[in-house]
């Protein structure tokens, strides 16, 4: 599950409801990550008019830090190009 943001300082959110790891992503290309994170707050900072304050207030000092399980944002097909080579 991703969202994507068009202003601020962060560019999306990744979720992965099997793991309960949420990927964070800024707009210096820097992701953090989080471990244990419920779904409700995923879907909550979708909404937020202030993700980034969303964050700061609710994620950063209150889940675990963890390594971000991708690049945060990539398709499908760029993981795959990324594992086999992009043939073109």
């Amino acid at each position: 599950m991703i969202k994507k943001f068009t202003s601020g300082s962060i560019r999306y959110i990744e979720y992965d409801p099997q793991e309960k790891q949420l990927d964070i992503r800024f707009e210096n290309v820097s992701t953090l990550a989080y471990k244990g994170v419920p779904l409700w707050i995923f879907e909550k900072m979708s909404r937020d008019p202030s993700p980034k304050s969303f964050w700061e207030d609710n994620i950063k000092d209150e889940y675990t830090p963890t390594q971000p399980q991708k690049k945060t944002g990539q398709s499908s097909i760029d993981s795959l190009k990324n594992l086999f080579g992009d043939p073109s």
